[in-house]
């Protein structure tokens, strides 16, 4: 049996985890590949250290890899691996309850995806849009993340949060206002 590849030449998502499923290892291999960086962002926003999120992401990752058996292809790969790391990191919180985090100032702007060419002003303007976000609500602030940082879709949004797409997107309109407001200042 051949698998279909797509435009670019190589398989779907959908297509490496039935590869997977099938007892296929190279497969998720891929996956992890595609997702790897992007999933590793988006747990450093949320726990603010990078030994932290690397630890978190291998969980994440080695979850996925026993669940793939229980992945239904009624949400896509992607929105299923965002949902099992807020999953994760919740979890996190929930352990290191009393532990102390560090700041996001604390990470070095490279690991926030600053421009490595930017001026000083462009990198302390990041790291204070960065606290705003912080300062956001938790669903906006997931929101934000998703949209901004991992470039999902609302709908993806919606998949991940457990939330309609229109619910994200009012929530991002909000976010963005109140952002807007806070850098003025």
């Amino acid at each position: 049996m051949t698998s279909k590849i797509d435009e670019k030449g190589t398989l779907t998502d959908d297509q490496l985890v039935e590869r997977v499923k099938g007892g296929d290892s190279q497969a998720f291999e891929e996956l992890v590949l595609r997702y790897q960086k992007g999933i590793y962002y988006f747990v450093l926003r949320m726990l603010k250290n990078p030994s932290d999120a690397e630890d978190a992401v291998q969980k994440i990752f080695l979850l996925a890899y026993k669940n793939i058996d229980g992945f239904r292809l009624d949400s896509t790969f992607k929105t299923w691996l965002y949902r099992i790391g807020i999953n994760q990191c919740h979890n996190f919180f929930r352990q290191n309850k009393n532990r102390e985090f560090a700041s996001i100032e604390d990470i070095p702007i490279a690991d926030l995806r600053a421009d490595q060419e930017g001026d000083l002003a462009e990198k302390e303007r990041i790291v204070a849009l960065r606290k705003a976000v912080e300062r956001l609500p938790y669903k906006q602030r997931m929101v934000v993340t998703l949209r901004i940082y991992q470039e999902l879709s609302f709908e993806e949004i919606g998949e991940v949060l457990k939330i309609r797409a229109n619910s994200a997107k009012v929530n991002f309109h909000y976010a963005l206002e109140k952002l807007k407001e806070w850098m003025k200042s």
